[in-house]
């Protein structure tokens, strides 16, 4: 240290301003050495990945791989919804064409597709504004003819960066068949409703990308290897729908409301021992493949629209009646035409339908008919003596032990798809003379044609409410099975085999014949056993002369294989019978021909037995 500062202040002036100089220059040599090494390392590790990225970009060209959206299928193999690739886009990539060549690039591309100069310039400014963009939609859809041009001036060099591509599609080649099941999907193939929404992270492909090297022009470069990370397919969904029965439905649905014009109509076939839905139409409907904007035509009434059942309650009233050992099905009850419920003003009446007395039984001083023959007429009278039996708090346990009041389950269900839990007041607000007549003959109570098929298959199939279901199967791309349903309690009823399939099932059969107020809906092959339901609606907060007709049961009666509803709502039509009478709107006249159809043809298709021993038809159906 002593050397360097002697040499430093040692000698003349002029000697030290040299050393002094060499000095100052070395150090800023070194200073510059440090700071470009600094530079390159930042260069070279710190962005690295910064510039291999710009690098990429300048001399690469990235190719979208589009994969294929999964496949709806029917169980029995049907093509609902499927996606195709035809016809032909026009798309550029604006950061591969030239600066220099974009105006031509867009005269040409005008020329080629008939377009004036103020399109080609508007075409300019695109790829001008997008220049740093890898994509950019020219025109949607452009026919065979004028593709084949935009190729060949592609090959020619003529419109670097253009490309022809392939349309995908999404199609349902059947239309409107099961539409309120398969919904649709919108332009960027998204699903709206049904199960393209519900699964559509199973049904949605993901892209895959092709990355080729090209020159400064764009051009691809010739021996260069692609990198290519393939795209994965969407998965294939099976449902529980069986096409022949969604025929048959949808079928006899039309001809339903061609006879009775009605403002809805909504029916169900359902696996009774699985929930299952086998099939399901609604009116109005639409086609997905132009699903329109009409909102109220898209919508699952099935599902979101609840409704007083009317008649079609009182099964389940008495069930509960069985099951707490109040009554049996040849239990005598007192019968009157009227009655009156103190504390309410009006009466309950079976005008129009009384048991005629040739079936009443004098017991105990009073006139009485057995459970089941009121079950059979439809009795309001006796169904409200049975629900004063069993008191608000039993018959608001039985309401909601039957599932009533609350949503379904259904996989294309829940608030998402608008489905309604219906309306069950709370025990609170219930009254003896208001609440229990109501309750008892089907009103002030709202349930969807869902809940209702659902809870009615309790009967069928000794007591369980089943969650119903309409996607049976999801299989991957790959043949992997990503899920499978299987059969579901959604809540036990507490209801016997006893109750349902002994008591209350032969009761129900007597309802389809010459008995009952569904006549008309008995079949020679198959005994069906199910209630009609007549209920008046409320309109502008009373109730009107305009009715929901409805019938709902099961078949075979005694090995019941499936479960079906049908709702008609507000039949406007006036029609004629043979005798030149109108035909009145009621459960037994307007549903339960639909519905024993429904029966008979599914059964037939299914290829379920005919019964040996039938009930007999009866021509003249009588009311509810």
């Amino acid at each position: 240290m002593a050397r360097w500062l002697a040499w430093m202040i040692g000698g003349t002036s002029g000697t030290r301003n040299a050393r002094r100089g060499a000095l100052v220059m070395l150090g800023l040599m070194v200073a510059v050495f440090f700071g470009l090494a600094g530079r390159l390392y930042d260069l070279q590790v710190t962005q690295h990945e910064h510039y291999s990225a710009k690098r990429r970009a300048n001399s690469t060209r990235t190719i979208t791989l589009v994969g294929t959206r999964g496949t709806i299928r029917t169980e029995d193999g049907v093509a609902l919804a499927q996606t195709t690739f035809s016809g032909a886009s026009l798309a550029v990539n604006p950061r591969v064409v030239p600066a220099g060549d974009r105006a031509a690039v867009a005269a040409r591309v005008a020329q080629i597709l008939g377009r004036d100069q103020a399109w080609a310039d508007e075409l300019h400014r695109q790829l001008y504004e997008r220049r740093e963009k890898a994509y950019y939609n020219i025109r949607r859809e452009i026919d065979a003819e004028t593709a084949a041009r935009i190729r060949a001036a592609c090959e020619a060099g003529e419109l670097p960066g253009v490309e022809v591509r392939a349309i995908e599609t999404r199609e349902y080649p059947l239309g409107d068949f099961a539409a309120h099941i398969v919904g649709f999907v919108d332009g960027d193939m998204r699903g709206q409703e049904g199960v393209e929404r519900a699964l559509e992270k199973y049904l949605a492909a993901q892209a895959g990308r092709r990355v080729i090297t090209v020159d400064a022009l764009g051009r691809p470069l010739e021996g260069t290897q692609d990198w290519v990370e393939a795209p994965r397919d969407g998965a294939d969904v099976q449902l529980t729908i069986n096409a022949g029965i969604q025929a048959i439905v949808e079928e006899e649905l039309r001809a339903c409301v061609e006879k009775w014009d009605p403002v809805t109509v909504s029916v169900i076939v359902m696996e009774t021992n699985t929930g299952a839905i086998l099939g399901l139409a609604n009116y109005p409907s639409f086609d997905p493949n132009r699903p329109g904007t009409d909102a109220a035509a898209r919508k699952n009434i099935s599902i979101t629209d609840p409704f007083e059942p009317g008649s079609m309650f009182k099964p389940l009233i008495v069930c509960a009646a069985y099951q707490k050992g109040l009554l049996t099905p040849d239990s005598l009850i007192e019968y009157t035409p009227e009655l009156k419920v103190p504390g309410r003003p009006k009466l309950i009446s079976d005008h129009g339908h009384e048991i005629p007395a040739s079936e009443w039984i004098f017991h105990n001083g009073a006139n009485c008919v057995p459970v089941s023959t009121a079950l059979v007429k439809s009795s309001n009278t006796v169904m409200t003596r049975i629900g004063l039996m069993l008191g608000c708090r039993d018959l608001h346990a039985t309401v909601t032990g039957m599932g009533f009041g609350r949503r379904t389950g259904f996989d294309l269900g829940g608030p998402a798809f608008g489905e309604s839990a219906g309306r069950v007041r709370p025990l609170e607000k219930w009254t003896v003379p208001s609440s229990i007549p109501s309750l008892s003959i089907g009103y002030e109570v709202q349930v969807t044609p869902m809940q209702m098929l659902n809870c009615f298959n309790a009967i069928a199939n000794g007591g369980r409410v089943l969650k119903p279901y309409v996607v049976n199967r999801v299989v991957g791309a790959d043949g992997r099975m990503l899920y499978q349903a299987a059969p579901e309690d959604l809540l036990q009823t507490g209801l016997t085999r006893q109750v349902t399939r002994e008591m209350m099932n032969e009761t129900l059969k007597r309802v389809v014949s010459g008995e009952g107020t569904a006549g008309s809906g008995a079949l020679k092959e198959y005994r069906i056993a199910g209630k009609t339901g007549t209920a008046h609606k409320v309109k502008q907060g009373q109730y009107s002369s305009d009715k929901i007709c409805s019938f709902v049961g099961y078949a075979p009666a005694d090995q019941p294989v499936i479960s079906v509803i049908v709702v008609v709502n507000e039949a406007r039509a006036k029609v004629l019978n043979r005798y030149g009478w109108r035909i009145r709107h009621y459960g037994g006249t307007v549903a339960a021909p639909v519905m024993s159809r429904i029966v008979l043809r599914s059964l037939k298709h299914l290829g379920v037995p005919e019964d040996s021993d039938t009930a007999p038809v009866v021509e003249a159906p009588r009311r509810d």
